[in-house]
């Protein structure tokens, strides 16, 4: 379905909404709504870009594969705020980011990337716009790359929740322990135990297949390098399960200073209660 003018008023991609309406004229007839489907491919490694899509709703995943191709990390997100397939790729014949998939499904604006380079061309509101979100595009995949290195198992699933958390609406973030594993390289017992910890710092309320946001605040700050605040939330919450931060073997720094056997119980609790199994 094509836009019209009504339509195009109401713009919900950030990118787009942030352009004078004169500047819209050049691109508005040439876009196209159509669903995401979640595990859709928008984009893959060596395979031609025919379209760019500006996300309306959902959120899809740029996927970095390993070298031997069997598995893969996630190492940006895009939502409403964005679009994949942008300027930097426009006049390539091939996309070399990897794979751009979809995990939260929702719609887009599909453009042609030749009709999105010839807007380019006319419009420098628009080719301005693109370059800017190329850009942070650029930072968040060397923000991640440092969080991956850096950060325990509960901050890297504190950052992704709240990274989707800001690009979808409400308080509901819809995705497995397997899946979110996956995308984050860890093993799914990893993550059980990550998000287990997250919901008894009630931060989270985790249930099958879903992830129920409480205290925003609370999750930025563990997102943002807090073992200390982790912590902290937890003797918010009134729990004695979890012993204040101590020295721990190598093999267990991953899990950013929380007990294992106390983590582990809460991961079955929380299983118990609805949650993924580990």
């Amino acid at each position: 379905m094509t836009l019209g003018a009504k339509q195009t008023s109401a713009l919900l991609n950030g990118l787009l909404a942030s352009l004078p309406s004169a500047e819209l004229d050049h691109v508005q007839a040439c876009f196209v709504r159509v669903p995401l489907v979640r595990d859709q491919m928008l984009a893959e490694h060596g395979q031609p870009v025919d379209h760019a899509f500006f996300i309306e709703h959902g959120v899809v995943s740029v996927i970095s594969e390993a070298m031997d191709q069997e598995a893969g990390v996630q190492v940006a997100m895009i939502g409403r705020e964005g679009v994949v397939g942008d300027l930097s790729m426009v006049d390539m014949r091939h996309s070399v980011c990897g794979r751009v998939v979809v995990h939260i499904p929702g719609s887009a604006l599909r453009i042609a990337t030749g009709d999105l380079r010839r807007a380019c061309e006319r419009s420098p509101a628009l080719q301005s716009a693109c370059a800017r979100f190329s850009q942070s595009l650029v930072t968040q995949i060397m923000q991640t790359a440092a969080c991956n290195a850096r950060r325990s198992l509960a901050e890297r699933c504190a950052r992704w929740l709240v990274m989707t958390h800001e690009r979808v609406d409400g308080n509901e973030v819809r995705v497995t322990h397997e899946a979110l594993s996956d995308m984050l390289g860890m093993r799914r017992c990893g993550v059980t135990v990550a998000a287990a910890a997250l919901q008894q710092a009630g931060l989270i309320r985790t249930g099958r297949g879903r992830f129920v946001i409480l205290d925003r605040a609370g999750l930025q700050d563990v997102a943002q390098g807090g073992g200390a605040a982790l912590q902290a939330a937890v003797s918010r919450a009134g729990s004695n399960r979890m012993r204040p931060p101590q020295a721990m073997p190598t093999g267990h720094a991953a899990l950013g200073h929380i007990p294992l056997a106390a983590a582990s119980n809460a991961a079955r609790h929380a299983w118990q209660e609805g949650g993924d199994q580990p």
